[in-house]
């Protein structure tokens, strides 16, 4: 019970930060960070996750790519200077995304701010967005804040 209060505590602690759709003090991760964008069904389910060491990075790469005809090779990380962010919306439908937005040191944590659009026409087809990222190494404990959002043409 008492870890369920300081979760909650500390969710609306961030939440309480957000400004202009981030929060504040967090990197925008550019979009020369992804290194892979999929809607194949390689991760059923959600997923939000940080990768900080190459025995793991290669077993979710292998993961993420398993369902290319021909899957492309593991990118090269530095893991001293670098870590991976994987998050995975689980079954939506098409056109529906799925991006981080920011991520960085706030305070004892490292905070990752995941957006996902959804379209308002949806189709019957079912598609499983999932990106991956590079960003600045840290070894703060992960936190995820989400922030949902209607398509622009909506």
């Amino acid at each position: 019970m008492r870890a369920r209060l300081c979760f909650l505590v500390g969710g609306l602690t961030l939440t309480l930060g957000c400004h202009r759709g981030g929060i504040q003090g967090l990197t925008p991760v550019l979009s020369s960070a992804r290194v892979y964008y999929d809607d194949g069904p390689a991760f059923r389910d959600t997923v939000r996750r940080v990768v900080r060491d190459l025995p793991t990075w290669k077993t979710v790469w292998t993961q993420a790519t398993s369902t290319q005809a021909s899957p492309p090779p593991l990118p090269a990380i530095d893991f001293d200077q670098e870590m991976m962010v994987v998050v995975g919306a689980g079954r939506m439908t098409p056109g529906d995304q799925i991006r981080v937005d920011s991520a960085g040191v706030r305070g004892d944590l490292f905070v990752v701010v995941v957006r996902t659009i959804m379209q308002c026409r949806p189709f019957r087809a079912d598609v499983y967005p999932l990106e991956i990222v590079r960003v600045s190494h840290s070894d703060k404990r992960a936190t995820f804040v989400e922030q949902r959002e209607r398509a622009a043409n909506c």
